[in-house]
């Protein structure tokens, strides 16, 4: 099969790739924090986790960028930073969408907390993939809102579906939650990055 053949199959098969490896990130987080770890795996690990596991997938289709593993660590540790010194304002919104649309309060903060915890990650990976296609700019904010979006959906299926099976799943399953929850992240990063990706002729070998 022919280098360009190969080339064009990775790339329609990223999407799928993609999800698989945020799913298998999740899991090991989530797996993490209720056996022992606790939040040090939520604010120190998961970046690390999430980030390694994509740059895999980045390899796979000729991104080789050794600075992605680091970045996305960096980006998610400063991210919660950002979260933790907005935790005001973010409570008197929630309670405000609470008392007007109901659900639960763990539904309304997960949805909120979780784009503004992302944003420095999505910042960095977002420069970082910037520099293997011909749109730096756009190449950047569209990653930024993509991942906005896809943390959005995170926060709000990882609560509706902790909700509905955090208590009876085991400690050795209960994985499967933030996995889900990264995996519905990654249906939108991943295919906005297919469409980033299409808007260039060639992959960029370079390290």
């Amino acid at each position: 099969m022919k280098p360009t053949q190969q080339f064009w199959i990775r790339q329609a098969m990223l999407p799928v790739v993609w999800i698989v490896a945020n799913f298998i990130g999740g899991f090991l987080v989530g797996y993490l924090e209720d056996n022992g770890l606790q939040f040090v795996a939520t604010i120190f690990c998961l970046g690390g986790i999430i980030g390694s596991l994509q740059w895999v997938v980045l390899r796979w289709i000729g991104i080789r960028d050794q600075w992605w593993p680091l970045a996305s660590t960096l980006g998610w540790i400063f991210g919660g930073v950002l979260s933790a010194s907005l935790s005001p304002s973010v409570n008197s919104i929630v309670l405000g969408l609470l008392h007007r649309f109901g659900m639960w309060e763990v539904f309304w903060l997960n949805l909120i907390k979780m784009p503004i915890w992302v944003s420095f990650m999505a910042i960095a990976q977002g420069s970082l993939l910037s520099g293997h296609t011909h749109f730096r700019g756009r190449t950047i904010g569209a990653w930024v809102l993509a991942s906005w979006l896809g943390a959005a959906v995170n926060g709000a299926i990882g609560a509706w579906l902790c909700k509905a099976i955090c208590d009876v799943l085991p400690k050795s399953l209960i994985g499967i939650v933030e996995g889900t929850a990264w995996a519905s992240y990654s249906v939108v990063t991943g295919f906005a990055l297919l469409w980033l990706l299409m808007q260039t002729p060639t992959t960029d070998e370079n390290s």
